[in-house]
């Protein structure tokens, strides 16, 4: 792959609230690679209460090649 790419977003009731957009570049053929982000949370006094998070968030994963789409996932969220 030469411009491997990354798309996620972060939706509430059916809103977009975050994006972000990863740029990998080029990927050796046969390679093995991982990718990690870390997120950190806002304040606890500015946080979104789980019971109202609960069902309500999707998470959304696009991965590309160029324009050409690999693969998409969506996770929805639900607290325990």
């Amino acid at each position: 792959m030469k411009r491997f790419r990354l798309e996620q977003r972060v939706f509430f009731k059916g809103e977009c609230l975050e994006e972000w957009f990863f740029e990998f570049g080029y990927v050796i053929p046969g390679s093995t690679n991982t990718w990690q982000n870390v997120i950190e949370a806002a304040a606890s006094d500015q946080m979104i209460p789980s019971s109202v998070l609960n069902g309500n968030v999707v998470i959304e994963n696009a991965f590309f090649d160029g324009n050409d789409e690999i693969s998409r996932s969506k996770v929805r969220l639900f607290y325990v």
